[in-house]
C-alpha cells in the first residue's frame, strides 16, 4: 500500500481551511456582482434631469448625481460627528490631545 505520508489529505485541517477560504472567496465575488448589478440598476433608473436649488442659484442635474452627492455629504458628517464625539470623551476623561 502506498503511504500518503507527509501529504495533507481531504481530512486534513488545512485542506479544510482551503475550501471554506475558496467558498468565502464566490461568496464575495457573487456579492460583488450582484452589487454592481443592482448600482448599474439604479443609476440607468435615475438618470433623467432634475432641477436642483442651490443657495445662490439652481442648475439641471442627473438625479444619479444628487443621489451620490447626498450620500457621500451624509457619510462625511456622520464621520466628522463620530470624531468630535472621540475627541469629547478622550477630553472628558483627562487625557486631553494635545495641538
Amino acid at each position: 500500500m502506498a503511504s500518503n505520508a507527509g501529504l495533507p489529505n481531504e481530512s486534513s485541517p488545512g485542506r479544510a481551511l482551503g475550501r471554506k477560504r475558496d467558498r468565502r472567496e464566490m461568496v464575495r465575488i457573487v456579492a460583488a456582482v450582484v452589487a454592481l448589478i443592482l448600482l448599474v440598476a439604479f443609476v440607468l433608473d435615475n438618470s433623467q434631469t432634475v432641477k436642483v436649488g442651490f443657495v445662490l442659484f439652481s442648475r439641471q442635474i442627473s438625479l444619479i448625481w444628487v443621489l451620490l452627492i447626498a450620500a457621500i455629504l451624509g457619510a462625511l458628517v456622520d464621520r466628522l460627528v463620530i470624531l468630535v464625539r472621540k475627541r469629547r470623551r478622550k477630553a472628558a476623561s483627562g487625557n486631553p490631545t494635545s495641538p
